[in-house]
């Protein structure tokens, strides 16, 4: 490493020589708190969510079951009126195609010798 042309030479440091930071303790413990809130912020989201897709589940299934319940019962409310719609609506056909059949003897006779 060079400053302002001097040059510093660095000799690295024996082990027996190093000797520990007298707050080490009171840094490690407040390490172990951050670490322990972390973890507790993180166990925390976990559970919030759990919660949350286990009632996003729950009511998505209570919602398709609920949903055909209600789907059952508006058909089956609406089959006696369908059923008589459709019923009418063959009367109706009967009806026209009995006019239909007996037509040419409700005809005037004089309608007939006019071509």
């Amino acid at each position: 490493m060079r400053k302002s042309g001097k040059t510093i030479r660095l000799n690295p440091v024996d082990d027996d020589h190093v000797t520990d930071h007298p707050a080490r303790a009171g840094m490690e413990a407040i390490m172990d708190q951050k670490l322990f809130a972390q973890r507790i912020r993180s166990e925390r989201a976990s559970a919030y969510w759990f919660a949350a897709s286990l009632w996003g589940v729950t009511g998505l299934i209570l919602g398709a079951i609920l949903g055909g319940f209600m789907m059952y019962v508006a058909m089956n409310s609406s089959l006696p009126l369908a059923s008589e719609a459709v019923s009418r609506g063959m009367a109706v056909e009967q009806a026209r195609q009995r006019v239909d059949d007996s037509a040419p003897a409700l005809r005037d006779p004089a309608e007939e010798r006019q071509p």
